[in-house]
């Protein structure tokens, strides 16, 4: 009998429609409205550039005043400075693109990205992710800590290579889907037990 309940628990779970329900709930989304800044956090996935574009949207908007961009090594070049290039082919100046340091060797802990922004002392910040890594995020900056008082909008933005929809279909969707659902787990149970700045990504 418990082999049988098990079975069954396990084919519900593995059918498309609870796995996509299980993906969507990865997905977080506040209102937008006139800030202070846009940041884009670091994703090595994103090779396309895809959070950048919609960054500079934001911008041509007037959604935000200059763009922070989580500085990284690509290739043994700035991240920061790759994204000013883009930036003034679009004509965007030089000036409106910036780096915020985190000292991490690739992804950063969301935690410590927040801490380096919420040291600049702006009133609203958007934060531009994929969508779902939205959750997690939320997860990281929502509430302004100790001392803070900056306020963090979430604005996910659905990636062209992850189909929330399917995501189950390839190794690497399903690495990342896994990653995130572990990630914002572990920044819940973190903040529970009093551990979240120890959290990582």
């Amino acid at each position: 009998m418990v082999l049988v309940i098990f079975l069954v628990t396990v084919a519900a779970f593995m059918h498309p429609f609870t796995l996509r329900l299980l993906a969507d709930r990865l997905v977080y989304k506040d209102p937008i409205v006139t800030s202070d800044a846009i940041l884009v956090p670091y994703f090595p996935e994103d090779r396309n550039g895809e959070l950048f574009m919609d960054a500079f949207r934001e911008f041509w908007a007037g959604n935000g005043k200059f763009i922070l961009v989580e500085e990284q090594r690509v290739f043994g070049l700035s991240l920061t400075e790759l994204v000013r290039r883009l930036a003034e082919e679009r004509g965007i100046k030089e000036p409106v693109v910036r780096k915020v340091e985190v000292e991490t060797d690739g992804p950063g802990d969301p935690v410590t990205l927040k801490k380096k922004v919420s040291a600049l002392r702006l009133k609203k910040v958007i934060v531009v992710v994929p969508d779902y890594a939205s959750r997690r995020f939320h997860a990281a900056f929502e509430g302004p800590g100790e001392g803070e008082k900056t306020i963090y909008l979430i604005r996910p933005v659905a990636m062209s290579y992850f189909t929330r929809e399917r995501w189950w279909r390839t190794a690497a969707t399903r690495r990342i889907a896994t990653s995130e659902i572990y990630g914002t787990l572990a920044l819940y149970v973190g903040r529970l037990t009093g551990g979240k700045d120890k959290n990582k990504n």
